[in-house]
């Protein structure tokens, strides 16, 4: 099973979790809340980072920033049902995608 250190606070959490509801993954991953003021929190030592969204793999990988968690969700789901696999369609979800995370930032 997958986990996915998050807090629900977090916008690019939420978007993750959008994501996965979208995609039919929410049997698969296992959210678990990152307490990220605390030091002793294991966040750190799965995310070089420290931040969150961070999603661990099965073989233990982590995978951090939300643009890369989806589209490995995507890729898991069967691949192209949020993100193009290729085209002039596939540039355009990725531009709108970091215009949306630039808001979220913001």
């Amino acid at each position: 099973m997958l986990t996915l250190r998050n807090s629900p606070p977090s916008p690019f959490g939420r978007k993750i979790r959008v994501a996965i509801v979208h995609l039919g993954l929410e049997d698969r991953i296992e959210e678990v809340v990152a307490q990220t003021g605390d030091s002793n929190d294991t966040l750190r030592t799965q995310n070089p980072l420290g931040k969150i969204p961070t999603l661990l793999l099965e073989d233990g990988t982590a995978l951090y920033d939300s643009r890369v968690i989806t589209e490995y969700l995507d890729m898991l789901a069967g691949g192209g049902k949020i993100i193009p696999a290729e085209g002039p369609a596939r540039f355009d979800v990725l531009r709108r995608q970091a215009l949306c995370d630039g808001i979220l930032d913001a």
